[in-house]
């Protein structure tokens, strides 16, 4: 008994001639196109638009030559709208959970609301340190000498 014949005869194993296998593909293409569907609304990411400008010849003024110098009002409108709904959220984008992971968290809402408008609160320690800095021109925490030396 060799080692050919008994790969051969393993348990499961299937031989398809060429007509099976190429059926077996004809349907996997047929289910993958069923499946496929066409982006239409493709458009380029305007950040990286700005990103890979380049900048027309110095020596050529564009309005000499016949050439637009300024965008349309639409353009330049539809650009801004672009823009604006890049920098969105996604619970503000979309209105439901689009991925999985996004139902984590999608309908909870913050336990502090804009936590960069309270301010920030000095205590003793850093108002002292920032006196001291203005004072004595280096940080009091500093393994330095200051530069105003205190006269004995």
């Amino acid at each position: 008994f060799s080692k050919a014949m008994a790969e051969d005869e393993k348990v499961g194993a299937r031989k398809y001639d060429q007509v099976s296998q190429n059926s077996i593909w004809r349907e996997h293409v047929k289910k993958e196109r069923q499946m496929l569907t066409l982006n239409e609304n493709f458009r380029l990411n305007p950040h990286a638009l700005t990103a890979n400008m380049i900048a027309g010849k110095p020596n050529v003024d564009p309005a000499r030559i016949g050439q637009k110098v300024e965008a349309a009002e639409d353009m330049i409108a539809e650009l801004n709208k672009i823009l604006k709904d890049t920098k969105k959220v996604p619970t503000e984008k979309y209105s439901e959970p689009i991925a999985s992971s996004h139902e984590i968290g999608w309908y909870s809402v913050p336990l502090m609301q804009n936590r960069k408008k309270m301010g920030v609160k000095n205590c003793d320690i850093t108002a002292y340190a920032n006196d001291y800095t203005q004072a004595m021109g280096r940080n009091p925490f500093a393994a330095k000498d200051p530069i105003v030396k205190a006269d004995k």
